[in-house]
């Protein structure tokens, strides 16, 4: 059953956003995944934060991206469809706060195609 899972994800390789970036479970499962070729982190937080907790607990996450919604190039067009997703229930400046939050960040990050799948707790 799981080497037809794996299979499939070698000839399409699938992105998977993280939420708690410094989680060292997380960092944990990132370095894993990065050992294969067919999943890649997608690790939300602030880049410095995390490669310190990675590098002070041991762990390898060159190679995953790392995303802070601080700066987020895109961040505009994700505040503009979460107001179109929420039809009038947010406004502007709701749904900019609420995007500071790492598991809404990390859903809009899948809904507009930037990665396939989020892990969040």
């Amino acid at each position: 059953m799981f080497e037809f899972l794996i299979k499939k994800l070698k000839a399409n390789p699938r992105r998977i956003v993280f939420t708690e970036g410094t989680d060292p479970r997380v960092l944990e499962a990132s370095a894993r995944l990065l050992s294969g070729t067919f999943l890649t982190p997608v690790l939300v937080g602030v880049p410095e934060e995390i490669s310190a907790v990675a590098e002070d607990i041991g762990f390898n996450i060159r190679g995953a991206e790392i995303i802070n919604p601080a700066n987020f190039a895109d961040m505009e067009k994700m505040v503009a469809l979460l107001m179109e997703l929420r039809k009038g229930k947010m406004d502007e400046d709701q749904c900019r706060k609420v995007l500071k939050q790492p598991n809404y960040f990390g859903t809009m990050l899948v809904k507009m195609g930037y990665a396939d799948a989020l892990l969040g707790g």
